[in-house]
């Protein structure tokens, strides 16, 4: 059987269709085109109307008779789905479902075998076996499905569920086989991987510590986290991060200023909370860079909530800020509030946004004439090849090094988004 994986959102839903597909091809199918596939699979994403409205449109355009609706909108929000023309609607993509799923479709679809259910979200490891794609060298492994949260505004839970993590010798065995195949770069993926491990006595860590002792060249990046989960285990997280192996980057959401808004959103945390955490890990980590999101427009912000958001951006400079303009969704507490005009959330938008990239390409500024060690990732456009410094901070290299090779670059260049480099000898510094 041919088939096409069609993902949207989150990179555990990149890492969900990774799974399926790695276990789809162990089972004898074969990734193809679109116009070529059997069956096409779209995993799909709910976080905002915008998303499920784009999702929605893609879906009703694929033909039906070859058409698998899976991912969160199917299942947080299955009103947005039932009345759409498809071949199956299923769950969450991983590699047991998407298994169950073809056995489903008749027997002219089935493969060699059907991995055994070690676990509820993931195949046995013996059974399937992950691989990297053949233009950038960067393997995601979700370490985590759900979360410990209860945001108001979230839908996430709702669709993912409650947390579960893998247990360590599953990732372990995953990154082993990632770092065999030639990934350079493993993308630890979850809803929140600072709660990883929670549910079964252990904690991220200690699972940093064990995959940085694996032999190999290669980087950890860490995924999303919020603040309330970090909080409580910042110093065990600081001395995992002075491991060499470990990208001194953090995604830390901290989606207001405000401490009124942050309290109706269930965020479990105070700015004052938020902002201690970046100052210890920049007290003990040097170089660190962070990425945030920011929701502008939460019902009832007040011009005065919005001035906060503000001031604590420019207070603690972030690297990168994802910003969402607020989305009610669908049977989840923030969507009884009042939600305000789309013409102030768009004002809010842009006015977040203009202050991001200016502060970005202040931080990126600073990188201006010097020679960094970078490790290349990914191929870029034309003659040029995407690399990654010790902080994350992209670089859009002059040339093609070969992927997966460490070299050292002098910034000739830079704006809010990356920066760029010319290939020279010289030793550089980390970061």
């Amino acid at each position: 059987m041919r088939f096409h994986i069609e993902t949207y959102g989150c990179t555990s839903n990149r890492g969900n269709s990774t799974d399926a597909t790695s276990a789809l091809v162990s089972l004898g199918h074969q990734l193809s085109t679109i116009e070529e596939a059997d069956i096409i699979i779209v995993n799909t994403c709910a976080v905002t109307q915008k998303t499920e409205n784009k999702i929605v449109r893609r879906l009703r355009q694929l033909p039906p008779d070859r058409l698998i609706i899976s991912g969160c909108l199917s299942t947080a929000i299955p009103g947005s789905t039932e009345q759409i023309p498809c071949r199956k609607i299923m769950g969450q993509l991983n590699r047991i479902s998407v298994v169950e799923m073809v056995r489903s479709l008749g027997e002219k679809f089935l493969g060699n075998c059907a991995p055994d259910k070690s676990n509820d979200w993931i195949a046995d490891k013996k059974t399937v076996h992950n691989s990297v794609a053949p233009d950038h060298l960067c393997a995601i492994i979700n370490i985590a499905e759900g979360c410990r949260g209860r945001c108001s505004y979230c839908i996430v839970r709702r669709a993912r569920g409650k947390l579960v993590s893998l247990e360590p010798e599953l990732v372990m065995e995953q990154a082993r086989s990632v770092i065999g195949s030639g990934a350079v770069e493993l993308q630890l993926a979850a809803q929140d991987t600072a709660a990883y491990g929670m549910d079964i006595g252990t904690s991220l860590p200690e699972l940093l510590t064990k995959i940085a002792e694996i032999p190999g060249r290669f980087m950890i990046r860490v995924g999303m986290m919020n603040p309330d989960m970090a909080l409580p285990i910042v110093n065990e997280l600081t001395e995992a991060f002075r491991n060499p192996k470990i990208y001194k980057f953090l995604h830390i959401p901290v989606q207001s200023g405000s401490d009124e808004v942050l309290k109706r959103m269930c965020r479990g945390y105070t700015s004052a909370g938020y902002i201690d955490i970046l100052r210890l890990l920049r007290d003990k980590l040097p170089g660190i860079s962070f990425a945030t999101d920011v929701i502008s427009g939460f019902p009832g912000e007040t011009d005065e909530d919005f001035d906060m958001t503000i001031r604590l951006l420019e207070q603690t400079r972030p690297d990168k800020v994802n910003i969402t303009r607020y989305s009610r969704r669908p049977q989840t507490p923030a969507a009884d509030l009042y939600d305000m005009p789309d013409r102030i959330k768009k004002d809010r938008s842009r006015k977040l946004t203009k202050l991001w990239l200016d502060i970005a390409g202040k931080n990126n500024e600073r990188y201006l004439g010097r020679a960094l060690q970078v490790v290349v990732t990914e191929r870029g456009r034309g003659r040029t090849m995407k690399a990654r410094t010790c902080n994350y901070t992209g670089v859009v290299i002059k040339g093609v090094p070969p992927l997966g090779s460490q070299q050292t670059v002098r910034i000739v260049s830079f704006g809010p988004y990356y920066l760029t480099g010319s290939i020279e000898s010289l030793a550089g510094e980390l970061f």
